[in-house]
């Protein structure tokens, strides 16, 4: 009775035992209402007070939620509204407290989640807005990157069409190359035999020069025979005159004798101008000769120079042939980098037909969340509790 008139907040005494265990509640209602009744001190002064307590009290483990026993206490009957509780840990007393405690905690509770709620709310609503504004660049950006990406596409198709025909060019570069090539190794065999048969008619023309030179000096050995032969045609012709001489000296017993001597005279004459005429054809074949040694000596030389030259295209050729298979095996090596590079621009285009995919995805889910963000951004930012 003094707790209850020195604490007038004071509606409910727990009872606990001296293991610190509650055993009943003493109501502050109750226990007025029977003490004001008559005689209710003279029944009770001495008495102990489990006869005032409720035995029966609700309890409560500390560690429950506040939510889950205001559910309980709620499907209580409606009488039960009143009455006090017991918090207790691990069955030891805690503390008592009433449902209007657990209505006003939970109010001051449900007070502090709505400002929190709305000063998330708030927040939520700014990160939305940054959201929305990343979005709509975001957007904008995958935009600019597919038009790009299908820039780069179209390029990667212009460039794969070109490099189809340079690889065609080059094949036939390939092939061109290939027959000039069989070409080349005829004319130089060509060439090679030219040069074999000039060559050969080098040293005949030498032979004939030799052969000309032998005979122009028989000709000038028969010359000489010439000259001694035309000694003798005038010794003869001497010395048919020296026997005209004589046989006019005996008379007419010489005679015969002059006549021997005139044919011996007609027959100088004769050698003499026989001589003479070999003479004239000797030298004339004699300059002939000379002339035709000349004009093979001046071939010897033109074909000296000729073969020589030959020699200059062959190794002209040689290193043309060696250019030209340098120039084929750059040109494989090209047709193999050209494919490599094909292949390349192939898996680009892949790349880029996957960059497209990616950004027709990413642009759609942009749009879904900046449709998103445009609904909650059209929800209230502040709450009132009803």
């Amino acid at each position: 009775m003094d707790i209850f008139r020195n604490y007038p907040d004071t509606h409910h005494i727990c009872i606990i035992n001296a293991r610190n265990i509650p055993v009943g509640v003493v109501e502050r209602q109750r226990f007025l209402s029977l003490m004001s009744s008559p005689f209710s001190y003279a029944l009770y002064h001495k008495r102990p007070v489990t006869l005032l307590m409720d035995d029966r009290p609700l309890m409560v483990e500390a560690r429950t939620p506040i939510l889950d026993f205001t559910k309980k206490i709620l499907n209580n009957k409606i009488s039960d509204i009143n009455k006090s509780f017991i918090i207790t840990h691990n069955q030891c007393y805690v503390g008592t407290a009433t449902p209007f405690d657990l209505m006003r905690v939970s109010y001051l509770h449900s007070n502090r989640i709505s400002d929190t709620l709305q000063t998330r709310t708030v927040t939520l609503h700014e990160t939305l807005l940054k959201i929305q504004t990343a979005t709509h660049s975001i957007s904008a950006e995958s935009r600019s990157l597919r038009d790009e990406s299908e820039n780069l596409s179209e390029r990667n198709r212009t460039q794969n069409r070109h490099l189809r025909e340079s690889d065609k060019r080059i094949k036939s570069t390939m092939e061109k190359t290939k027959s000039q090539n069989i070409k080349m190794e005829e004319s130089r065999n060509y060439i090679q035999h030219a040069s074999t048969n000039i060559r050969e008619s080098c040293v005949k023309i030498n032979d004939t020069i030799e052969k000309f030179e032998k005979i122009s000096e028989a000709s000038e050995d028969i010359g000489k025979i010439l000259n001694i032969m035309k000694n003798i045609s005038s010794q003869i012709n001497i010395l048919g005159i020296n026997a005209t001489i004589e046989a006019s000296k005996v008379g007419s017993s010489g005679t015969g004798f002059a006549v021997v001597a005139q044919e011996i005279r007609n027959l100088s004459r004769m050698t003499s101008e026989s001589l003479l005429r070999t003479k004239t054809l000797i030298s004339y074949l004699q300059d002939a000769i000379n002339t035709c040694s000349d004009s093979m000596r001046d071939n010897s030389q033109t074909l000296s120079g000729i073969i020589h030259h030959v020699d200059k295209i062959k190794c002209s050729f040689q290193e043309f042939e060696e250019t030209a298979l340098a120039q084929k095996e750059e040109i494989l090596q090209l047709h193999q980098i050209m494919q490599e590079l094909n292949v390349s621009t192939a898996q680009n285009n892949e790349t880029v037909h996957n960059t497209n995919a990616i950004c027709d995805n990413l642009f759609f889910n942009v749009s879904e969340l900046a449709q998103i963000t445009n609904n909650m951004h059209s929800l209230p930012t502040h709450y009132s509790l009803q």
